[in-house]
């Protein structure tokens, strides 16, 4: 195992190894070789992708190595040509690319945050409006077919305030009767305003002929006590 030196004089740095066919060159000699400025050298080496040495707090060297892609980047630059068209360009690092990535998600993420807030803001103008007469087509099918429904199916029909009615209590031109069952609350509904459209019985009367002198004319509306009522005798 061997060890070996830096000696930063007059800009130059040399080594005890003498396998070592370039040295390292402090970048003083470099900024004057190139014409640059420190800030204007580092930037050439982190285009490069050379890692410049620290020997001490007054010696930064650019190792020997990559003194040669230096100078050949200095003549491709003082030819007038672009940095990125050089072919001796590091790869981006992954650091770089990470960021490249982070970037990229933050931007989608972005986006998405936008796309979602649209869409919000415009599904209520494109929504199929609520039918007004859901509640009121509810409670009429309930009362013409003596539905029990619970608490919870009156409120999804919209009736408001359920929860404080009391027995026979009237809304929206119905009856609400209360009843319970197992610990459970159900209603049952009656009209208080209008009728229902269902179709009533239909009468009966007698189509053959008279056998015993009787005929039994019965009204639509005959029912009960009005039966016997009605009855008449031929």
């Amino acid at each position: 195992m061997f060890s070996f030196r830096y000696h930063c004089y007059q800009g130059a740095v040399l080594t005890s190894l003498e396998d070592v066919t370039q040295p390292d060159i402090s970048i003083r000699e470099l900024e004057e070789r190139w014409g640059l400025s420190r800030n204007g050298l580092k930037s050439r080496a982190k285009a490069l992708g050379v890692e410049l040495i620290r020997v001490s707090s007054t010696c930064t060297v650019w190792p020997g190595a990559y003194v040669e892609l230096g100078d050949r980047l200095h003549e491709h630059l003082s030819a007038g040509a672009p940095m990125a068209t050089f072919p001796g360009l590091a790869p981006t690092d992954a650091k770089s690319v990470s960021s490249a990535i982070t970037s990229s998600t933050k931007k989608e993420s972005e986006l998405a945050g936008m796309a979602a807030a649209l869409v919000s803001a415009i599904a209520p103008l494109t929504a199929v409006p609520a039918d007004p007469l859901s509640r009121a087509k509810g409670l009429a099918e309930a009362a013409d077919h003596a539905l029990v429904l619970t608490t919870d199916e009156l409120v999804a029909l919209g009736v408001k305030g359920v929860d404080g009615f009391a027995d026979g209590d009237e809304a929206y031109g119905y009856a609400f009767s209360k009843h319970r069952q197992r610990n459970r609350t159900l209603w049952t509904v009656e009209r208080t305003i209008g009728t229902s459209n269902l179709a009533g019985p239909k009468a009966v009367q007698s189509s053959g002929p008279r056998s015993v002198g009787f005929a039994a004319h019965i009204s639509p509306q005959a029912n009960g006590f009005n039966l016997f009522a009605q009855t008449t005798i031929c």
